[in-house]
């Protein structure tokens, strides 16, 4: 047994557990987590960012990842100490379903689960346990310095005074609205998070009031918080507990108020919902939002485009290029951008082999040279203050294989069946999502993870609730960003996924149809025209004088001529 599960389970067996279920979150359940606290990581290896954990006090204890991640865990998990599982094969809940009588007192940490995730597990009567019982074994700082500022309304298009007034009516006249979603509290009060550059949400609580005043308790020192509108008052978290001691006819969010919190104010929740009232309203992005995500694509494409052209300069002339190497270089034409503040997420940047685990992460051990004939894939974006973007391309490293090339044009068919998409108003993304499946369906094939995710604006990355996956019943609005990412995966080969960003809008009385707002190039060696159809060649060519067009007055000389034969047609 792993050295780390055995200094922990004398501290189960103070709690009388048999097992412990653990996540990957933090205390406020936000997208992205600090390394900080980061502790399914430190307690197994695993560095991606969807596992589920029965920690068992006798024999193996149990990893359950996504199909995203089975590659990625094979590597990093302990198969001595762990059992690993796909979602897809076992849920966490059926396995204790036919281990309970083995496992019969189940644990879960309050801070760490939210209201709605305990209550999957309800039938097993889990114990909750109050303090964070790794914390205890794990000698590591937990001070998390956030910087936090106002997100000015040029960037948000609302004031926070605006948004408050319009979700503040949906609370009881008397009543609180006790919210903990932290990328809608950064949302409705126009805040971020600026020391957290991959998702700029500010660790935080609030109460929002029936008219519309807020009380903001932050992961911070409250006096190092400036926010003008004298209706927002700022405390330190610490003080959260006070304050929902003395409110009355308390609004809840069942899908991130942690179990410990909700235990505290049970008493006063009047109403329990199952989402938060910025849900929507974030997701559809206003005409100022969506104005600023086209003229952050517009720099991102630049960005991308100066990337593409050193690569294919370095290559062309011998010289090593090494993902890792090739992840710095991205990093840094973005950073030379305007308004630029930080990465989206940490790059992935993967040759042969490597592209084909779906969130690799490039290290210095893992790092490998790209060379003659394999394919190279970067999926890689950026927060700007006006917008955030995602974009993977392939690219192929010399000359590409009759395999790579098919299965790269299969990929390609299925984006832009999605991209030219009409629907009608209130479809769903789960609807779409065999648009981008179909080819490779035909052939046998099929990629494990979704097809799109929504996506904020200088937030999240991944943003809810819309996404273009098999499950998701959400209706696509207008004003909605999501991603367009079908992929292709050869374990210990190469990885394809092609994605741009994209915005709904509507199109004529009851339908709707995609917006392209990534503007880069794809690599034509290997597109097979004789796969495509005329419609689907006019896409691609239509696509690329576009990404001409609002690319090439940005950039050198140089990178013009190139960028004007990448986007010459096919």
């Amino acid at each position: 047994m792993d050295a780390k599960l055995r200094k922990l389970l004398p501290i189960m067996d103070e709690q009388g557990l048999d097992a412990l279920l653990l996540h990957h979150t933090d205390e406020y359940q936000s997208g992205w987590v600090h390394e900080s606290r980061q502790r399914v990581k430190w307690l197994c290896g695993f560095s991606g960012s969807n596992a589920f954990l029965i920690i068992c006090k006798k024999g193996k204890s149990q990893f359950f990842t996504d199909s995203r991640y089975i590659v990625q865990s094979a590597l990093e998990v302990d198969k001595d100490s762990y059992d690993v599982h796909d979602f897809r094969d076992l849920t966490p809940f059926a396995w204790l379903e036919e281990h309970i009588d083995e496992y019969p007192v189940v644990g879960y940490e309050g801070e760490l689960f939210t209201l709605s995730q305990v209550g999957r597990y309800a039938k097993f009567l889990p114990k909750m346990v109050q303090h964070i019982m790794l914390d205890k074994i794990w000698q590591r700082p937990m001070q998390i310095h956030q910087r936090i500022q106002e997100h000015p309304i040029k960037f948000a298009g609302l004031s926070s005074r605006e948004k408050r007034a319009a979700v503040a009516h949906t609370l009881p006249t008397s009543g609180v609205m006790l919210m903990t979603d932290v990328d809608a509290i950064s949302w409705l009060l126009n805040i971020r998070n600026m020391a957290f550059t991959h998702t700029p949400s500010v660790l935080s609580r609030a109460i929002l009031h029936s008219n519309g005043g807020v009380e903001l308790f932050v992961d911070a020192a409250a006096d190092q918080v400036h926010i003008s509108d004298e209706d927002v008052r700022v405390f330190s978290i610490d003080k959260l507990h006070g304050a929902l001691m003395s409110a009355h006819s308390i609004v809840v969010d069942a899908s991130t108020i942690p179990m410990s919190i909700f235990d505290a104010v049970r008493s006063k929740v009047v109403t329990i919902r199952d989402d938060d009232p910025c849900t929507f309203p974030r997701a559809t992005k206003n005409e100022t939002e969506i104005r600023g995500m086209i003229q952050a694509h517009v720099r991102d494409g630049v960005a991308m485009t100066n990337f593409l052209y050193w690569l294919h300069t370095e290559l062309a002339n011998c010289r090593e290029v090494t993902e890792l190497g090739a992840a710095l270089k991205v990093r840094e034409f973005r950073e030379a951008q305007e308004l630029f503040a930080g990465e989206s997420f940490d790059a992935i940047s993967g040759f042969g082999g490597n592209g084909a685990i779906v969130h690799y992460r490039v290290n210095e051990k893992t790092s490998q040279v790209l060379r003659e004939g394999g394919l190279y894939l970067l999926d890689s974006g950026g927060q700007y203050l006006d917008g955030t973007t995602d974009i993977t391309r392939t690219v192929a490293v010399g000359t590409p294989s009759r395999e790579h090339i098919e299965r790269f044009t299969d990929v390609l068919k299925g984006h832009i069946a999605l991209a030219r998409a009409v629907f009608p108003t209130g479809t769903s993304g789960g609807d779409l999502d065999v648009l981008a499946r179909q080819c490779l369906w035909q052939k046998g094939l099929d990629y494990g993870h979704g097809t799109g995710h929504g996506v904020g604006s200088f937030l999240s990355v991944h943003e809810g609730p819309q996404a273009i996956s098999r499950s998701n019943r959400v209706a696509l609005l207008p004003g909605m960003v999501l991603s367009n990412e079908p992929g292709y995966y050869k374990v210990g080969e190469y990885g394809i996924r092609i994605e741009n960003l994209m915005y709904v809008e509507a199109c004529g009385e009851g339908f709707c149809r995609f917006q392209q707002l990534t503007r880069v190039p794809l690599d034509k060696n290997l597109i097979d025209t004789k796969m495509l159809s005329s419609e689907e060649i006019k896409y691609v060519n239509d696509y690329h004088s576009f990404v001409y067009n609002e690319v090439a007055p940005h950039v050198a000389a140089a990178v013009k001529a190139w960028l004007q034969t990448a986007c010459s047609p096919l």
